[in-house]
This record gives structure tokens, C-alpha cells and sequence, in this order.
């Protein structure tokens, strides 16, 4: 796959919005893309908008960052970067919209000083985030991570056409040889479909087969307290309940639709700590972990269960309505601790100020 570069349109107000404007030229250059901007000579009349709109046009996508002030007017009373967003929308360009999230805390010098220009610049943030990808900001190191983000998922979602060096482009005539082959290759395995093998998938383990789990020792977030090593037994069953409470799933909220995501560190912890809390007597929070090969295991086998979304991160939570279900019901029925240690104990040990640093690094090397 060849490695395409983008040019996005940066438009804002400018005097007001100097330095975010720089944040996001540099965050568009670290990603590998084209900023494009209009920093020696902002739009103030007619003719230099022609200019710009020639520039928009060649552009993949369009970041507007919205703060306090609606801009200058022109003569139909519409300021230039409205007028800019308005030509995107028009020309079809991606939008991406930075709204500052506290225009309370915005400076007064930074402000529409008129009621006039604040209702202006009211409809004119209402009309950009409407049915539109939209992130707030109130640092510029929160407008450099929604940038980031927001550019991330628009190629995901709305790829553009882009650049690509031109040595890296494949000529014609090459393109049609492959193009020939690729048919012929077609023709081959369509006539060989017949003979290929069928390879059985493994039988998957029943619900209620025991498997064995290593709590491996994690020095709390405040490194007062230290757990141990153990080895617990239980089934694949017994384990969900404290599986389904203790991932850690986060969700965003992208131009109306949503996406999960799944921090598998966090996960790790959580998820041994909380196994760890139905066989001591005492906080076991933040003191074990399960290494990420048994993280990614559980994963896979309550997928293959049907219990987890096999494709994707559509959606508020990984979770099949199932999985939901069976996560009530045992909630509700409650039951003994169904877990055995074979191996070590499960204790937490207060450690001093000179009880050392130990890392919370997860260990993908340790077996299941």
C-alpha cells in the first residue's frame, strides 16, 4: 500500500488564534500531512478568498477551529471563515470542527465585544456542528489530541484521494499487466475452489471446564501495598461475571456515532484484582495483574462464545446483548466465591517509602 500524505485547510479567525493555529499546523505536519493556511496574508477581501477557495478546493480536509470571536464581515455580512466553512460544505471537503469547550474562560480581548457579533458567531457554531464530527477544546494541548484524533478517524471513515510520490506510482501499462494477471489468478482459483482443504476449527472448551489463571503481584498506585503470586482455578463461566464488570471500556462519540475502545492494561488489573477480592479479606485494588496473553485468551474464548462482538468497535460496548444478560442474571442470583487457589496465596503486603518502585508494566511473556 503506498503511503498517501493529505493537505488540510486550517481555518479560523486569525488574530485571536495565532498560537492554535500553529498547534495544529504542527500536529498536522507530525502526522505526515500537508497543513494549508493563509498565515501571511488572512482572507479580507473578495479577491484573496478566490485564492482560498482554490486552495480548499485541492484540499482532502478542512479543520475549523471555533474560540470567541465570529471574525470580520464582509460585504453581505458573512465573515471570511464562514464564508470558507461554507464553501467546504459546499464542495463536499470533510469538516472537522475544534470548538472551544469554555467560552467563559476565554480572555475579553478574545471575545465578539458587540451582541451583534456574539449572535453571529452563536448561529454560526450552530450551523457548523450540526449533523457534524465536532471535538472540544479549552487547551491547546486538548486542540492538538482532537485534531489528532478527529484526522484519524476522518480517513478511516471518509477517505480522500491524497498524495503519493510519484516514483511510488505504478504506470499505466504496469497497472493493466497486473491487472491481467490478477484475472488469470481469478480463473486458476475458481477452478481449483474444489480441491482446497478444509481445515476443522479446534472444538471449543464447555462453559463450565476449568482453566487456571495467574495472578501475578502489582505494587499499588500509591506504592503503599504489594499483592502475590497465585494460581486460581475456575471455570470459563465463573470467570465472566468479574470479566464483564472490570474491562475497561471507553466509549467516543464520533458525528453521532459511537465507538468503543479497550484499554487492556487497565484491563489486566482491574480484571486480577477484582478475582483476587473474592479470596482475601482485605482492598485488593491495584495490586494484581493477569498478563496480557491471558487478557487477549478470555478475550477470544467469550468471542467464539458469542458473548463479544467478533469484528469491530461499533457500538457503546463489546458486549453481545447475551453477554448482558448473563451478567444480570448472575448479579442477581449472587452465589459463593467459585474460585480455588492451587498454588501461592493471595495476600497484600504494606510496604514502606523505601519499599521500592516496582513497575506496572504487563508482562506478555508470563503463560496463562
Amino acid at each position: 500500500m503506498h503511503d498517501k500524505r493529505y493537505q488540510v485547510f486550517i481555518s479560523s479567525t486569525f488574530q485571536d488564534l495565532r498560537e492554535e493555529r500553529r498547534a495544529v499546523q504542527d500536529v498536522i505536519i507530525s502526522m505526515g500531512d500537508f497543513p494549508v493556511q493563509m498565515e501571511s496574508f488572512p482572507a479580507a477581501d473578495e479577491d484573496q478568498f478566490e485564492f482560498i477557495k482554490s486552495l480548499i478546493d485541492k484540499c482532502d480536509y478542512y479543520v475549523l477551529i471555533i474560540a470567541g470571536r465570529y471574525g470580520s464581515p464582509a460585504e453581505d455580512g458573512i465573515s471570511y471563515t464562514h464564508k470558507e466553512f461554507r464553501y467546504a460544505v459546499e464542495k463536499g471537503v470533510p469538516v472537522l470542527v475544534m470548538l472551544h469547550g469554555e467560552p467563559g474562560k476565554i480572555p475579553a480581548e478574545k471575545l465578539e465585544p458587540a451582541d451583534a457579533g456574539r449572535q453571529f458567531l452563536k448561529d454560526f457554531i450552530k450551523e457548523a456542528e450540526h449533523k457534524r464530527l465536532r471535538k472540544t477544546w479549552t487547551t491547546l494541548g486538548d486542540l492538538k489530541l482532537a485534531v489528532r484524533e478527529a484526522l484519524d478517524h476522518a480517513k478511516a471513515t471518509k477517505p480522500r484521494v491524497g498524495w503519493i510520490r510519484g516514483d511510488a506510482v505504478a504506470s499505466i501499462d504496469t497497472l493493466e499487466e497486473l491487472n491481467e494477471v490478477r484475472k488469470e489468478n481469478e480463473k486458476f482459483r475458481v477452478a481449483l475452489g474444489n480441491l482446497s482443504v478444509e481445515i476443522p476449527l479446534p472444538k471449543l472448551p464447555n462453559a463450565d471446564e476449568l482453566i487456571t489463571l495467574t495472578l501475578l503481584p502489582l505494587t499499588s498506585s500509591n506504592d503503599k501495598k504489594r499483592g502475590s503470586s497465585a494460581k486460581i482455578q475456575g471455570s470459563w463461566i465463573s470467570f465472566f461475571p468479574l470479566f464483564f464488570s472490570n474491562l475497561d471500556v471507553s466509549t467516543n462519540d464520533w458525528n453521532g456515532e459511537y465507538y468503543f475502545n479497550i484499554d487492556h492494561d487497565d484491563s489486566c488489573i482491574m480484571i486480577a484484582s477484582a478475582i483476587a477480592g473474592e479470596l482475601a479479606t482485605v482492598d485488593t485494588t491495584g495490586c494484581f495483574k493477569i498478563s496480557r496473553s491471558t487478557l487477549e485468551r478470555l478475550i477470544s474464548y467469550y468471542t467464539e462464545a458469542g458473548l463479544m462482538i467478533a469484528n469491530g468497535n461499533e457500538g457503546t460496548t463489546p458486549f453481545t446483548e447475551t453477554a448482558q444478560r448473563l451478567a444480570r442474571r448472575h448479579h442477581v442470583v449472587g452465589s459463593a466465591s467459585p474460585f480455588a487457589i492451587i498454588e501461592g496465596e493471595v495476600t497484600v503486603t504494606t510496604i514502606g517509602s523505601t519499599g521500592g518502585n516496582f513497575s506496572r508494566d504487563l508482562d506478555d511473556d508470563i503463560p496463562f
